[in-house]
């Protein structure tokens, strides 16, 4: 199963949380704590460590949303500055917590299905 046309979609694995040789057992144990093993097909996970890779992208995207949203109400609406925050805090706060976990599991299962790794090589070793 070395072909990665075998393998399921990267993007439906890495958002669902599933592991991404078999597509149904659990990528995390913790909320972004990776687990040691696939409880499926037995995949090592423990070597992955996607670390913050993802983050910096999420900061700008969530970022431009949500200064987007407060200059509206702040410009548009005439909103008061306290009602500002306290929607637009909320709101990249909710957007923060859903969006991490789900760029991480994709970035874990574009680099499963690419054999790349954070140090240039291949994280995952199919013969454990």
């Amino acid at each position: 199963m070395s072909d990665p046309s075998h393998y399921p979609s990267p993007w439906v694995t890495g958002f669902r949380g599933r592991c991404p040789r078999c597509g149904e057992g659990r990528l995390y144990s913790g909320f972004l704590k990776v687990a040691e093993r696939c409880p499926v097909c037995d995949l090592d996970l423990s070597k992955e460590d996607a670390g913050d890779g993802a983050v910096p992208f999420l900061i700008l995207l969530i970022g431009g949303i949500g200064v987007g949203f407060g200059m509206i109400f702040l410009l548009g609406f005439d909103w008061p500055i306290w009602a500002v925050l306290a929607v637009t805090v909320p709101l990249i706060t909710v957007l923060t917590l859903v969006s991490i976990p789900k760029a991480k599991g994709l970035l874990i299962a574009l680099q499963f299905v690419n054999r790349a790794g954070d140090t240039g090589q291949n994280t995952f070793d199919e013969n454990d």
